[in-house]
Formats: structure tokens, C-alpha cells, sequence
């Protein structure tokens, strides 16, 4: 069964909250979709049986760190999964140094993890692999004795593709799974999820769901519309 992850980001208020929740009732699997709204709405989604998670959490759990919020805080709100190292907090909050930390805070907590992955345009046309190997290495390599195949898995996002509705082509991401899956299973012994993320819609899904390697989506613009998202778990489900 595929992973479905919906990442709302810095969007929705309150009552579109409440829309959301009418219109997505009973239509979707509870057992794979994950919802991953702003923090003040993340009870919403876990009150009505969801399974929940945080867009990131602060790389300590308790102090004088203002503005961001505990991995306990969160969990009292209901999550059971994040988000970290997504590159929209690489660019703007400088996440590289704190992503390993993160995890660790995460899995000591039991907190599932979605790690996510993926190299800019420059970075692209250089080496891709070698890059991706070092994100990988400096988030799995400090944190061996808490991972497992159950409570992590990894997001590969390739930031160019990000909000720009292009996406890399299925034999592109296809070697791309298989190179970051045989490196982690190489170098850590782990067998882990890879999803794919950065501009999945409707018109791009069946041929993505082509992809014989890849074990779900971590879906960003398109989650925020329900009658989408209804589209892209129908055909994914």
C-alpha cells in the first residue's frame, strides 16, 4: 500500500479547516495518508482519527528557543510522524546542521520520520549521487542504534522540480530510488521506504504510479484542494 503524504505548509485557516475535514470524510484510507497541517491544526486531523504529523520540530526539546515548538508539545497535539530537513527549511532556516539532531530528538520520541532528500538545479547538473550521499550520511550516520525500517523513510524531493510543475522523467526517478535504496542498504543495512515529492498533480500521477520501486508521495500545493486530492488518492489507492 502506497504512503501518501500531504504537506499543507504555511496555508489553510481555521475554517478551511473545517471544509477540508467535511469534504475528505470517509474518503480516504486512514491507514496510509498522512496529514502534515500547520501546528495550530494538527489536533483537528488527530480528533477525527488521522494520523497526523509535524512539518518539522525544533532541534531541542525544552528552553529559550522562541518560536519553535517541542517534539512534546507536538506530540500532545496528537502527531505520530515529521517532517525534517525538507528544503524549504535548508533554504530559509538553515536546517542542514540541525537535521541529524532533529531525528535523533524524533526517534528517542517515537516519532515517525519523514527524512527529505534532493539536490537544486546546479547541484543536478553537476553530480546528484554524491550530494544525495551526503545528506544521507549526515542525517543516518550519528543515529544507527534508533532506526528502522518502520520509523523512518525517506522523501526524495528534487528542489528544481519543487512548485514548478515539471517533473523528472520515470527512468530519472526510477535510478534515482534505486541508487538511494541500494546506498542505504549498502552502508546501513536498513531496508527504507522512498517517496517521491515536487509537483505531483492529477496529470502526472498515473504516470508516476508507473514507477515500480517507489513507495508513495509527499504531495505539497495539490494537497491544500480536497476535490484534488480525493482525485490523486483514488488513483493511487
Amino acid at each position: 500500500m502506497k504512503i501518501i503524504c500531504l504537506n499543507f505548509k504555511m496555508n489553510l485557516l481555521k475554517k478551511d479547516i473545517r471544509t477540508y475535514l467535511n469534504q475528505i470524510e470517509n474518503k480516504v484510507k486512514r491507514e496510509n495518508t498522512i496529514f502534515f497541517p500547520n501546528c495550530l491544526h494538527i489536533n483537528d486531523f488527530y480528533q477525527k482519527g488521522y494520523l497526523v504529523g509535524s512539518q518539522d520540530i525544533s532541534f531541542q526539546e525544552f528552553g529559550s528557543i522562541t518560536g519553535d515548538t517541542s517534539i512534546h508539545q507536538l506530540k500532545e497535539l496528537g502527531i505520530s510522524y515529521t517532517i525534517i530537513g525538507h528544503s524549504e527549511r535548508r533554504k530559509y532556516f538553515d536546517d542542514d546542521k540541525y537535521v541529524s539532531k532533529k531525528i535523533k530528538l524524533a526517534l528517542e520520541n517515537n516519532v515517525k520520520t519523514i527524512l527529505c532528500i534532493g539536490e537544486n538545479i546546479k547541484e543536478n547538473q553537476a553530480k546528484s549521487s554524491s550530494f544525495l550521499q551526503e545528506q544521507i550520511d549526515d542525517a543516518l550516520k550519528n543515529n544507527l542504534d534508533s532506526i528502522t525500517k518502520e520509523n523512518l523513510i525517506i522523501a526524495y524531493e528534487p528542489v528544481w522540480a519543487i512548485g514548478s510543475g515539471t517533473i523528472p522523467d520515470n527512468n530519472y526517478l526510477e535510478d534515482t530510488i534505486f541508487f538511494i535504496k541500494d546506498f542505504i542498504k549498502k552502508n546501513y543495512c536498513l531496508d527504507l521506504k522512498v517517496l517521491y515529492g515536487g509537483s505531483v498533480n492529477k496529470d502526472n500521477i498515473e504516470s508516476l504510479e508507473k514507477i515500480k520501486n517507489l513507495d508513495g508521495y509527499l504531495i505539497g500545493s495539490e494537497s491544500l484542494k480536497p476535490d484534488k486530492i480525493l482525485e490523486l488518492v483514488q488513483i493511487i489507492q
